[in-house]
């Protein structure tokens, strides 16, 4: 029986060399991944675009939907070359390996002045529990769906006008370029996170996220120049000392 990516209209990640399939037709793409391995696929139907994690590092795009592929016409598979094989599926009941996607990312005192900036910014309490919303459940099958995409464009608006003000806010230049990041924007997010580490050459939200982005462009070196410094300021970091064992391996 052919595996996912092998037949038509079908996409998958092979845990045995790291390929990517689509409709048969395979490239590499990633590591190899094997037992005790999290592996992750997201999909955002409003930008036509999937990609893959391994144990919560981003892989890059994988492949674009064609136009004509519908939502409801897909359904999740897995292929075992093997026998009596088990997994552990999650589709969105509990938090994903992958922290952009669930806000673990982010302390709770950024999180509180993020709230409180954006009540400065909206003015209206709906606008501002929107917003939240989509942050808190950006995880969940119907942000990746693109249920959120108008909330979190207004959002982008919004940022992009208060940073008009002051063009220096560090709330500001976060989660816009968390945004950018989130759906597939990594130009404009490289951009903000950068300045950001102008301002302050020590945030974490920006050198994780950037590192991430270079690996992503196969920019390797750029990516653990930014690893190091996060491992620097906290050497227990358990996601930058695994993204950085992934990058040297690239």
């Amino acid at each position: 029986m052919p595996m996912p990516g092998q037949e038509n209209n079908s996409w998958g990640y092979h845990g045995n060399n790291g390929y990517l399939f689509c409709s048969g037709s395979g490239a590499q793409y990633g590591p190899p991944y094997t037992i005790g391995d999290t592996i992750g696929c997201y999909l955002n139907f409003k930008n036509r675009l999937v990609f893959y994690t391994k144990n919560g590092i981003n892989l890059g795009i994988a492949c674009h939907l064609p136009d004509y592929l519908k939502e409801n016409s897909l359904y999740p598979c897995v292929g075992f070359r093997s026998q009596n094989g088990v997994i552990e599926a999650n589709f969105g009941d509990r938090n994903f390996e992958y922290s952009v996607m669930t806000n673990k990312d982010i302390n709770n005192q950024l999180n509180n002045a993020f709230t409180k900036h954006f009540k400065l910014i909206y003015n209206r309490l709906v606008k501002t529990e929107a917003c939240c919303s989509a942050f808190e459940y950006q995880g969940k099958f119907y942000f990746i769906r693109g249920e959120y995409e108008e909330t979190l464009v207004d959002l982008i608006n919004k940022l992009t006008n208060s940073l008009k003000k002051n063009q220096n806010n560090i709330i500001d230049l976060s989660y816009r370029g968390k945004i950018y990041f989130i759906i597939g924007k990594y130009a404009e997010a490289l951009e903000d996170l950068t300045k950001l580490l102008d301002i302050e050459q020590n945030n974490i939200i920006a050198l994780r996220y950037r590192g991430e982005i270079y690996y992503i462009m196969k920019k390797y070196e750029n990516s653990i120049v930014d690893l190091k410094k996060l491992l620097k300021i906290n050497p227990h970091d358990a996601w930058a000392n695994e993204a950085h064992k992934f990058v040297e391996k690239s």
